[in-house]
């Protein structure tokens, strides 16, 4: 098993000193060892349990049970360099890869915002041009095409291609979902009330919602997918975002009390706990939100700086566009992630209900407020309720405060983004900063 995520590398040595540090027999091996680090809950239990009956001898470091759980519940994330994903097992939608800094790519795979001239000389060079596609929503056009093999650099693809270095040109990189830590024991939530009752428009994008499920009977939820034909989207992460959003339940309270929800699926399953959405798609579904005159849009994704993503998000803020993006669940000592790490961009950490930080929720100057995001109750995609963890339970808090401070000011987004600058409970060092931002937001004891 090859992993090479640090954080299970720290469960791994945690768990060998815990389950062998003991003059009894019971002995873990390694191997025994990894294969409770699935994030299953069962597994886990099993876990905790034997961890519990075990002595622990004093020179052992006393790691405390709830920590232990909360590690090992942590996804195994890691991806092979080089991964098929296939439609079926005759045929094979793309191949990624995996690139610099752990970021991921469709192979050889790069997109241009062309102009005619552009695309006059890109027709003539040596690459597979796979489409030209306009987006009138966002105002532009983009190619997508195959570069020559051993072109491995952006500079180097300019250079064999004659175009100009101010090109808008860049890898069709994937992003991935922000999955947080599913927990199985369900209580209600503390009594909330939506951040208003009045219907509002509002968008994601993300994975498929499991729409038959309970918390969103009488919901008006659209949905587009935006995959090659025949590739279907998992519902884990959509599900729990719009149960937030809109979902109803004894156990479930939603953010906004009466929501148009347009739902745009780019999430493809990657394995069993990782899920991954090309660039490309990720434009389709903004021009699509964006052609919906969406006012707020809620991308729950991280991945690299990218010029055609810049580009994208900076087209649909010029349509009046507000858009929330989780920060990431990377650490602290991550290095920026986007698109919340862009400037236009309003991105959100996690924080739980003591107004803790979340542990792995990203730091840097370009956070911009925290909301609750950790142990929080949501519909699930097995047609269940259950608490999920991460930055991206709590952006859907920032994007339903907008959506209806959009509408109580006549879709100013500047008075929007004041006033909810206002409401935000200042944590942490005084004003903005690298972990909170402006600071927490809150559902109101009464509606906005």
């Amino acid at each position: 098993m090859n992993i090479k995520n640090t954080r299970v590398k720290h469960i791994i040595a945690t768990s060998l000193c815990i389950f062998s540090a003991t003059s009894s027999a019971n002995i873990v091996r390694v191997d025994q060892v990894l294969g409770q680090l699935n994030p299953i809950e069962q597994r886990i239990e099993q876990t905790i349990e034997r961890a519990q009956r075990l002595p622990l001898p004093v020179l052992v470091p006393q790691v405390s049970i709830d920590e232990l759980k909360a590690q090992i519940s942590e996804p195994i994330s890691s991806l092979p360099n080089v991964l098929n994903i296939n439609i079926n097992s005759q045929n094979t939608a793309f191949v990624e890869v995996e690139l610099e800094n752990g970021f991921r790519a469709i192979e050889r795979q790069w997109l241009l915002m062309a102009n005619s001239q552009q695309l006059n000389t890109l027709k003539q060079q040596n690459v597979t041009i796979v489409s030209v596609k306009n987006y009138n929503a966002l105002n532009m056009s983009l190619v997508r095409f195959n570069a020559p093999q051993g072109v491995n650099s952006k500079s180097e693809l300019l250079k064999a291609l004659n175009i100009d270095e101010s090109a808008i040109l860049d890898r069709n990189h994937i992003y991935q979902a922000q999955t947080g830590e599913p927990t199985a024991k369900v209580t209600p939530n503390n009594s909330i009330a939506p951040y208003c009752t009045q219907s509002v428009k509002i968008g994601m994008i993300d994975s498929a919602i499991n729409t038959k499920h309970s918390a969103f009977e009488g919901a008006n939820i659209t949905t587009q997918s935006f995959l090659p034909q025949g590739l279907s989207s998992p519902n884990l992460h959509g599900t729990a975002i719009a149960g937030l959003i809109t979902g109803k339940g004894a156990k479930l309270n939603p953010l906004l009390g009466s929501a148009m929800l347009y739902s745009a699926e780019v999430f493809y399953r990657q394995s069993e706990y990782a899920q991954g959405a090309t660039l490309f798609a990720i434009v389709e579904a903004l021009n699509w939100l964006v052609s919906n005159k969406i006012p707020v849009i809620n991308m729950s994704l991280t991945g690299p700086n990218n010029a055609v993503l810049e580009a994208s998000i900076t087209a649909a803020i010029k349509q009046n566009v507000l858009i929330v993006a989780a920060a990431g669940n990377q650490g602290p000592a991550s290095q920026p992630l986007y698109p919340g790490a862009y400037k236009s961009v309003i991105a959100v950490s996690a924080i739980d209900s003591q107004n803790q930080i979340y542990r792995w929720s990203n730091k840097g100057d370009y956070i911009d407020f925290a909301a609750l995001g950790v142990n929080v109750v949501t519909s699930q995609g097995n047609g269940k309720f259950g608490r999920e963890s991460g930055t991206s339970m709590a952006a859907p808090h920032v994007s339903a405060a907008l959506s209806c401070l959009l509408l109580k000011h006549g879709n100013n987004k500047t008075k929007a983004l004041n006033e909810l600058t206002s409401l935000a409970i200042d944590l942490g060092e005084h004003g903005k900063d690298t972990t909170f931002g402006y600071g927490a937001i809150y559902p109101p004891k009464s509606a906005l």
